[in-house]
């Protein structure tokens, strides 16, 4: 394992291997040092941390059929697939897609990794990679903080009561136009109705 670069190992491995440090400033350090420009890792991390990030997949692991030979020369590396993870989640590209196309390029990848990484991809699409691994959001935020890690939504700001009138009154405004506007419809109906009546008198 030694004489692996960091590029060239896997996500799973790297998780593993951080989740086994004992401290948050061990793992931040080594992340830093060894992981700061594998990207396969920053995009799985990015996934399953950061709240903003919208699966286009359905939840779970879908059927597909893994490549046995995970220690063979055959699998890929997730690398080569890094154009598929705007594909499977909301984005400028995603959404213009059909959610059959995404799922299919979505098995097509998993089919082509090592089975270990694609329990990864499939654990990160549902923001399980922190239940699965002693890696903290905090810990991804200060080792990646370019990531831009949103691990819950932001705070809804609070109206102040002046805001909540101001509310109010806009709301009554609207509700009085309506009013008029209903009301003028059902003078024209009682017109029409008059009429009706006095042409078959």
């Amino acid at each position: 394992m030694n004489n692996i670069k960091a590029r060239d190992m896997q996500v799973s491995e790297i998780l593993s291997e951080i989740s086994k440090l004992s401290t948050d400033e061990q793992k931040i350090s080594i992340l830093k040092e060894k992981y700061y420009d594998h990207t396969p890792l920053h995009r799985i991390l990015k996934m399953s941390y950061c709240h903003t990030i919208v699966p286009m997949v359905p939840e779970g692991t879908p059927p597909f059929n893994a490549n046995p030979d995970a220690d063979g020369p055959n699998h890929s590396s997730l690398w080569e697939y890094i154009r598929i993870f705007p594909v499977i989640v909301r984005s400028a590209q995603s959404i213009k897609m059909r959610p059959i196309q995404i799922e299919r390029m979505f098995i097509e990848m998993l089919e082509a990794i090592d089975p270990k990484e694609s329990d990864i991809v499939c654990m990160a699409k549902d923001k399980l990679i922190e239940k699965e691994f002693k890696i903290s959001s905090d810990v991804v935020k200060t080792a990646f903080p370019m990531l831009n890690i949103l691990s819950s939504p932001e705070a809804p700001i609070e109206k102040t009561p002046d805001e909540i009138a101001s509310d109010y009154i806009n709301l009554a405004e609207h509700k009085k136009t309506q009013a008029k506007l209903l009301n003028q419809e059902a003078k024209d109906l009682i017109k029409k109705a008059k009429e009706l009546a006095n042409e078959n008198a």
